[in-house]
């Protein structure tokens, strides 16, 4: 069911302010006027590709081709990150201008990945270091600022990067895929050739997570028996297995039922083996410990019920074992160089393994040495299996023991993955996700993110920039994900995509619903959704959200937010069959705005223990609903402060969420909050100072007291959807109905919308948010309905006049005013909005406020971490306006009270802010006439005395000031929280506070 916003409302909050349909008509202008034509801006990209436009949406987008900006603060931040695109690399090399360097940066990653020359420039660095595990997602941002720079102003320098990066990466999907295809090498070793295993060196995963598949039940009713090989680690990673031979475990369950050898433990290899998982493990601990780099047979023998590990054939460790293989049954999972899953942080093997043989018995120690001296030695008794690695290369590892127990590789190089594969790292991540592992320092970290932002980098090079290469790169792309998730069992999804961090796939779900709306081809588009839909979070997140249900505390923000984006656009491909992925999106929304919504946008903060719920120390995670100041009173015993605020990218998402939702139900509410975010969040996240260097814009925008922002962020997730956000500032200013009969003008920059079709240019000139007034002016001819968005904060009048007539329309703060016209060449529309300067309490703590001129956040600037207490009801006068209580500066939204100066969120700079304070008004004074009496006690909305007597303000004469204080005065006496006396003493005090209330 789709929910009505005003009956979501929470009035204070003015994001979400009653949306009642009040819209307003003027008498048609003169008919029969000259046809006006729409002019595109010089150099504007033409002959793009269409968008993809749901059938679903009531109102639908412009593109950014088609909207420019004019001169503002959004285009003087604009441009800084055009400056940045233009000359990152550096451009200039020994006095000679090269402007493919920093596209060469971008490649770095993936060149080295796909065995290519780098052409000798530096990493990125930061997480786009050589080795780290999100390298690449940086480049696809980048890529979708170049597509979105060249659209927004046609220069061919944009165009020229975003090209050359293009080809660049089908290059190296074409030679990755050429890797894919070659049989598995084998190498030189210690007895003829060997395998190379790629797991995990150094760390991290690099490696290509190669393993080798036995048998099943390989090892069944086997009572004693002896496992040995050579080894050479290239890293001696804790818990590496060698083998490990049981049943996998389940999504939700550990493996109960192994055995398996890890090549260092504690003093060396060990070998375990149990039917009870974890906790029943019986071991055998080696005290010889093995050294990389170098040679070392490795042996494992039970003979009896004793168990002993053999270390170049001497014994290095044994004990007492009542379990043999017989007692794991018959074993499904028998591997070479992985564990079952989903144990946390068991690595893959990093190494050559050669010789490897499994007996069905104990050897003997003198046999054990003879084997090290020669594998031959001990003849064919016994011998189960006996893999060389001398065969031909391929997938096939072949048992030498003439029993046919062969071996299969798996790995990037087994000749049977996709070949549309793209990254700047291997499959290995992919890989170990699939085995659930989790976020760690050995682990993974988010693929799938990574590849989002490859892919949407892809996307737009082909739908802002026409690059059909782009297309063809990430189709094949799609096709490989498709491949890889479509053979994943749901259980399996659900428990990869509920990983935190790990199971972070940004808005890939999104990427395939895209490119099924894109795809001609019906069975590609097909693959493309069922691919996306192996994206749904189904373990929790989306049931609940499905059954609006809260489940929302302590997960990760931006983890979660592009997922319910995607979710819209799998809705737009059938609305009929997806319709519960709208209904999902929606009561999300709902759970985020207003109730974890911090005063300048986002959303995600650290907060203390409370029954039933832990301690949150990372503010990236969502705070509990409603929970606002208790993320900024909180004291991190880590950072002594509390983080209050959010990340950036996390608003960026929750933009654009806001945005799919309002194309689906155009509802003025939307567009408040959208504007929230991106006047004060977002644009200021963007220092003000050109760099080459770096995108300078913020990762974490904290409302702490005493917090400041940090700029820079080249290579973070922050740094990456910064470069987007200031370059596609057009993108939400003008919307149109589907039927195209209306213009919806929802911000107010300005800005010229080209919109040819209809044969209208529309042109808005303002210095919004530093002018409280804009005009905009219509070039064309014909009838066309115009939907003006009167803000929430509109409170002290929203005017609007037609060359020069006013439009006689009560224009309702929250809805959107309607002119119904025939337009001629040269129309104008002035709207004067006048700003006041007005509060926002904390929804859970009264005392906790931001304040606001019209729709900018004022922080109050101050170093000290202490909560600034600012009293502003005796300044008031019987206007109720708080320009009584705070100075006006000279430059617009700067302002000062009690000796703070109060300055706009979006000057991007990075002195220490106050973005809440504490309203502190304990007692009720009037001007400067004291009550004498309290004013702490409060009503069960959370109001105080004076809250409830100042709500009713403007008050047109003193005598009806007086009769309000009257009424609340009576109210509270029935309420018991005034005495008659109280009372008496409160009237009196307002009746001689006469003069200190007149408005001068």
């Amino acid at each position: 069911m789709k929910k009505d916003l005003s009956r979501r409302t929470v009035l204070r909050l003015g994001a979400l302010a009653a949306a009642a349909p009040a819209v307003g008509t003027m008498a048609a202008g003169t008919a029969g006027a000259a046809p006006g034509s729409a002019s595109t801006a010089a150099a504007t990209p033409t002959s793009l590709p269409s968008l993809p436009i749901a059938d679903s949406w009531r109102v639908r987008p412009f593109t950014l081709s088609q909207v420019t900006l004019g001169d503002s603060v959004f285009k003087e931040k604009r441009n800084r990150l055009l400056n940045y695109a233009r000359e990152y690399g550096p451009s200039v090399v020994n006095g000679v201008r090269d402007d493919q360097r920093g596209p060469d940066r971008m490649l770095r990653s993936f060149r080295v990945t796909a065995g290519l020359d780098h052409k000798g420039v530096n990493p990125i660095g930061s997480w786009e270091s050589p080795d780290g595990n999100l390298r690449g997602h940086f480049s696809g941002h980048f890529l979708t600022l170049l597509a979105q720079s060249w659209a927004s102003t046609g220069e061919q320098i944009f165009k020229d990067k975003l090209d050359y990066m293009v080809n660049g990466l089908g290059e190296c999907q074409d030679a990755l895929a050429a890797q894919a295809a070659r049989p598995t090498p084998r190498v030189p070793g210690r007895n003829g050739t060997v395998i190379r295993l790629t797991g995990t060196p150094n760390g991290h995963i690099t490696g290509d997570a190669d393993y080798i598949k036995l048998p099943a039940g390989i090892v069944s009713g086997l009572t004693d028996f002896t496992v040995a090989a050579w080894v050479n680690l290239a890293v001696r990673d804790d818990n590496a297995r060698l083998f490990d031979f049981g049943h996998p475990g389940s999504a939700a369950s550990d493996s109960l039922s192994r055995m398996y050898l890890s090549v260092h433990n504690d003093t060396g290899p060990r070998f375990a083996i149990t039917t009870g998982g974890a906790a029943g493990e019986q071991r055998v601990q080696a005290t010889t410990a093995l050294t990389a780099g170098e040679w070392a047979h490795v042996a494992v023998v039970k003979s009896g019920g004793i168990g002993t590990i053999y270390v170049n054939g001497v014994a290095a460790g044994s004990a007492e074992l009542s379990l043999s293989p017989s007692d794991l049954g018959v074993t499904p999972a028998n591997w070479i160089g992985r564990a079952q899953f989903p144990q946390v942080n068991i690595k893959f093997l990093n190494g050559l393994v050669d010789e490897f043989q499994i007996f069905s018995r104990g050897l003997s120690p003198a046999e054990v040495a003879a084997v090290v001296a020669d594998p031959t030695s001990s003849g064919t008794d016994g011998l189960v299996a006996w893999y060389r690695f001398d065969e031909a290369p391929g997938p096939t590892i072949a048992d030498s023991s003439g029993r046919n127990n062969h071996g299969e590789f798996f790995g990037a190089t087994d000749g049977r993955r996709h070949p549309g594969f793209l990254s700047a790292y291997t499959e290995a991540q992919f890989i170990r996700l699939e085995e659930f592992t989790t976020y760690s320092g050995s682990g993974i970290w988010a693929p799938y993110y990574t590849l989002h932002k490859i892919m949407r980098g892809l996307i737009d090079a082909h739908l802002l920039a026409g690059s059909q290469r782009a297309l063809e790169i990430v189709m094949k792309m799609g096709d490989w994900v498709h491949s890889r998730l479509s053979r994943v069992p749901r259980e399996n999804l659900n428990r990869m995509w509920s990983l935190h961090i790990a199971g972070e796939f940004g808005g890939s779900n999104e990427n395939l619903a895209h490119l099924a709306a894109i795809a001609t081809d019906p069975e590609q588009a097909a693959r493309y959704l069922v691919a996306a839909k192996a994206f749904d979070n189904r373990r929790t997140v989306f049931p609940a959200a499905l059954e609006d249900r809260d489940v929302l505390t302590g997960i990760h923000v931006n983890q979660h937010v592009s997922q319910f984006t995607g979710y819209l656009r799998i809705y737009e491909q059938d609305t009929e069959a997806n319709a519960e992925y709208h209904t999902a999106a929606e009561n999300f929304w709902h759970m985020i705005i207003p109730y974890r919504m911090f005063s300048h946008g986002s959303a995600g903060g650290q907060y203390g223990e409370a029954p039933g719920r832990p301690a949150n120390t990372n503010p990236e995670l969502f705070q509990p609903r409603g929970d606002i100041s208790e993320s900024l009173h909180f004291q991190s015993a880590t950072s002594g402060t509390s983080s209050g605020g959010g990340e950036t990218c996390s608003t960026y998402n929750l933009l654009k969420l806001t945005r799919n939702l309002y194309f689906h139900n155009p509802d003025p509410a939307y567009m408040d909050y959208y504007e929230r975010g991106l006047t004060n969040h977002i644009l200021g996240s963007r220092r003000d100072n050109d760099s080459a260097g770096d995108p300078q814009v913020t990762y974490f925008l904290p409302a702490h007291p005493g917090a400041t922002r940090g700029f820079g962020n080249n290579g973070t997730c922050c740094g990456g959807t910064g470069m987007e956000n200031h370059t596609k500032y057009q993108e939400t200013i003008y919307a149109q109905s589907a039927d195209g009969s209306t213009l919806y003008v929802n911000l107010y920059i300005a800005s010229t919308l080209t919109w040819a079709e209809k044969g209208f240019t529309v042109t808005q000139v303002t210095d919004f948010p530093r002018q409280e007034s804009t005009s905009i002016t219509v070039d064309g001819s014909g009838p066309l309905a115009v939907k003006l968005r009167v803000p929430f904060w509109a409170r002290r009048g929203f005017t609007v006049t037609v060359n020069g007539a006013a439009v006689d329309v009560a224009a309702e703060p929250g809805t959107y005013l309607t002119l119904d016209h025939s337009w001629a060449p040269g129309d104008r529309i002035d709207i004067a909005m006048p700003f006041s300067l007005r509060t926002e309490r904390a929804l859970d703590d009264p005392q906790v406020e931001s304040i606001f001129h019209g729709p900018v956040v004022l922080p109050a600037l101050n170093r000290s971490r202490e909560w600034r207490q600012f009293s502003f009801y005796p300044h008031l006068k019987l206007d109720g306006d708080l320009a009584a209580a705070v100075e006006a500066l000279e430059e617009p939204n700067f302002f000062s009270t009690h000796d703070h100066t109060l300055r706009p969120l979006y000057v991007g700079i990075n002195d220490a802010h106050h973005v809440y304070y504490k309203r502190v008004e304990p007692k009720i004074v009037f001007g400067s006439v004291d009550s004498g009496v309290s004013n702490e006690a409060r009503g069960d909305d959370g109001d105080s005395f004076l809250d409830k007597v100042w709500a009713a303000a403007p008050f047109p004469d003193h005598g009806r000031f007086i009769r309000r204080v009257e009424e609340v005065s009576a109210e509270w006496v029935a309420a018991g929280r005034f005495s008659r006396r109280d009372r008496q003493n409160v009237i009196t005090a307002a009746s001689r506070a006469q003069a200190d209330l007149r408005v001068t």
